[in-house]
């Protein structure tokens, strides 16, 4: 009787280890899928911004407001929008000189070469002698030319400046499209005026955003003429004014 027990008890154990054997090998197993490149949604594509000109510069506000009243009238609905913009400034030429010493014998040799107008920059650090300002570089390199043969270094210096303008903004109106005839019959001056694309939202500028004008080194403010000798020695002007190029002739 025992023996007939133990024998049921093996089978039992030889059949649970079989059947579990079975079931563990028969387990389904899950593996991920990637989703297909067609099925992954792209992000959309954001529309292009709506068309919009731009007209200026108006450098006073007396030409904005009649300029804003002649392209009300046309039918054009308007944006006003207030700048800085770097603007030309003229030509310096003036000669450096190491001390205070050269610079009155520079100025001495100028005026008995003819140069009645050059006179000597009071408290500069570089102890320059103005040669004068011009509004046309041509006429710059020619007096500087002239400064050159008394064997002195002339330097002709770009001037630039800070200048607030005024631009007027239509939106949904094409750059292309303000150049047609309607612009021409407001009476606009449109050979001073350009015709552009809005800037970016960014990049618009109030007059309180508008970045300050660095104060530019003492020089003289007459473009066409230096001041006269006699009043003009100790003498200099100060102006507003960014320079962004400087070279030795």
């Amino acid at each position: 009787m025992l023996r007939l027990v133990v024998i049921v008890l093996i089978a039992a154990n030889v059949l649970y280890f079989g059947w579990s054997h079975w079931a563990v090998q028969d387990k389904p197993v899950l593996t991920a899928v990637a989703a297909p490149d067609a099925a992954r949604k792209k992000p959309a594509t954001p529309p292009p911004p709506p068309p919009c000109a731009t007209l200026g510069p108006f450098r006073d506000e007396l030409m904005a407001d009649q300029g804003e009243k002649q392209l009300t009238k046309a039918g054009w609905k308007l944006q006003r929008r207030t700048l800085s913009e770097d603007v030309d400034d003229g030509w310096w030429v003036y000669v450096p000189t190491p001390n205070a010493l050269e610079q009155a014998r520079t100025l001495t040799t100028l005026r008995r070469a003819g140069q009645r107008d050059s006179f000597s920059m009071a408290d500069d650090p570089e102890f320059r002698v103005s040669v004068g300002l011009f509004s046309d570089e041509a006429r710059a390199e020619d007096r500087a030319s002239k400064v050159q043969r008394l064997h002195l270094d002339a330097t002709v210096k770009e001037r630039r400046k800070q200048q607030i303008s005024i631009w007027f903004d239509l939106p949904g109106v094409a750059r292309e499209t303000l150049s047609d005839g309607r612009l021409n019959a407001t009476g606009l001056p449109l050979d001073v005026l350009r015709i552009e694309s809005c800037p970016p939202p960014a990049a618009k500028e109030s007059p309180a955003t508008a970045p300050a004008s660095k104060p530019e080194e003492a020089a003289p403010s007459d473009k066409n003429a230096a001041p006269a000798a006699a009043t003009a020695t100790g003498v200099a002007a100060t102006r507003n004014a960014r320079e962004i190029r400087e070279r030795r002739v």
